[in-house]
């Protein structure tokens, strides 16, 4: 399952793999890494850092791509958690 969390111009993409396996898409360079950005996770605000952070047109294409080929490596690198 992709999951695509977002707030203005900022995006984060989180991978489920299984129910006890999450990773999160490596950062575009949008934000720089010590930086903090906050989007929304269900009901609350969670913060996270530029590493993580993709720039919001980037981040619908690369959705889009994953519909189109159900594929995550090509998406980028994934970090997991």
């Amino acid at each position: 399952m992709l999951i695509l969390a977002f707030r203005d111009d900022h995006a984060v993409v989180h991978l489920m793999s299984d129910t006890e396996r999450m990773s999160l898409l490596v950062g575009d360079g949008t934000v720089p890494s010590g930086a903090e950005v906050e989007v929304p996770i269900m009901d609350d605000l969670a913060a996270f850092t530029g590493d993580f952070v993709l720039d919001i047109d980037r981040a619908w294409d690369l959705v889009h791509d994953f519909t189109q080929t159900r594929a995550v490596g090509s998406l980028g690198e994934w970090c997991e958690l």
